[in-house]
């Protein structure tokens, strides 16, 4: 067992799934849990079809060894993804309440809205004196970076506020703080938490070059107009070498565009042939234009987002980090605006360690969807006597469903 399993920190192993027995405490898969019949996500395995299950689905599982009933040995070996920065947590914090998520988002607040403010006055300078002042933007990214690993929940939160009025710095924006979460969430170093923030910043700035009525059509565009949108990764990799940052942000921007297929651009390279940054910034930019309002096409729910991304695994998007995206994302992240089995609308504010489709919530409009005094709940104690759930999901809902935007509760918390 020992020589077989990979330490991933003091109280987790990655196991092979031949070596999975009953009694062993399974608290993450190789692969997303939607999609897998086990709806609680984090649980002792008991029973032969359990067993057998998880030996069907996965090639390797994580094993919490304080929660299983077997003696399991613990031996350091290798890291988990990449190299590993020891301060940096593997997981996203999940239980959260209310009065947590308001006093992590006071705190977070300020380095995102001068973040945010710092991004399109960079933009705009761009526009007139063709460059962009890299250590200015990298202090900046390390500001939010040191938030994110104080506060993750709190900033995953605000690449969930949307605008919709002013896409192209907010996309850049959210594309950054996903990609430095990302990186959290996988454990890479800080210095590449940092690089790949400043990817999500930077990789469409190209664009300043294409004409704004081109950028904002709603109609389908012409080939002559395609060929010019796709010039704007060759400017992109233009002004970066001329700004002076390094060649994986350079590299990100130029080939995000690129597929596993072979059927992006600019190159049509396949597969890993596209660089780390590139592939993941592809996923981000395209999960982030999915859940917000374009002029050139409808908004979809996370969920709709996330099952595009799914079903575009090994041809549009790198499979590998698309599911460690849906593991990073969970089932409703916070800020979804969801409605719930009695009708009622509500924000998602937590969730639940081990049972992620019952998260925690805060009700605000009721049945008949007309506003109702605030009442957060945690679905997973909404039980009956024989403890199944009282309460649930319904579906999610896209931002401004029944006149409840995220933008507006979040003013509410803060100000509340």
């Amino acid at each position: 067992m020992a020589s077989a399993a990979k330490k991933i920190n003091d109280t987790t192993l990655l196991i092979p799934v031949r070596l999975l027995q009953r009694g062993m405490f399974v608290c993450r898969l190789d692969r997303p849990w939607l999609g897998t019949p086990f709806l609680m996500q984090g649980f002792l395995v008991q029973t032969a079809d359990e067993l057998m299950t998880l030996q069907h689905l996965c090639e390797a599982v994580y094993i919490d060894t304080e929660k299983s009933l077997v003696s399991l040995k613990k031996k350091s070996s290798k890291k988990l993804f990449r190299q590993v920065y020891t301060e940096l947590p593997l997981e996203i914090p999940t239980t959260v309440d209310r009065q947590l998520a308001v006093t992590g988002l006071k705190k977070a607040l300020p380095v995102y809205s001068q973040s945010y403010s710092l991004l399109k006055s960079s933009f705009n300078d761009y526009r007139k004196n063709q460059r962009i002042e890299a250590k200015v933007l990298e202090q900046q990214v390390d500001n939010c970076l040191e938030a994110i690993l104080s506060n993750t929940t709190a900033m995953s939160w605000l690449t969930r506020v949307k605008s919709h009025h002013s896409y192209t710095s907010e996309h850049a924006m959210h594309v950054s703080m996903l990609a430095m979460v990302f990186a959290v969430h996988c454990g890479w170093s800080k210095d590449e938490a940092k690089e790949a923030g400043l990817a999500g910043l930077l990789f469409d700035l190209g664009k300043v070059r294409i004409p704004k009525q081109l950028l904002n059509k709603e109609e389908a565009l012409a080939e002559s107009e395609l060929t010019m949108m796709r010039e704007h990764t060759k400017w992109s990799r233009y002004y970066l070498e001329k700004s002076g940052f390094s060649r994986n942000i350079i590299d990100a921007a130029y080939f995000h565009h690129e597929q596993p297929d072979g059927k992006g651009y600019p190159t049509g390279r396949i597969g890993k042939q596209v660089p780390l940054l590139a592939r993941l910034i592809r996923i981000l930019d395209a999960y982030d234009a999915m859940i917000s309002t374009r002029p050139y096409a409808e908004e979809r729910t996370v969920f709709e987002a996330v099952r595009m991304l799914y079903r575009g695994r090994g041809r549009l998007f790198d499979s590998e980090l698309v599911d460690q995206f849906i593991e990073m994302t969970g089932v409703y992240p916070v800020g979804t605006v969801v409605e719930l089995s009695t009708g009622e609308v509500a924000v998602v504010i937590g969730q639940n360690n081990g049972a992620r489709l019952l998260p925690r919530v805060s009700v605000i409009r009721d049945k008949n969807k007309e506003q109702t005094p605030e009442r957060p709940i945690n679905l997973l104690a909404q039980t009956d006597p024989e403890g199944r759930p009282t309460i649930a999901v319904k579906k999610m809902l896209h931002d401004g469903s029944y006149g409840v935007f995220l933008k507006d509760y979040t003013r509410s918390l803060l100000i509340g």
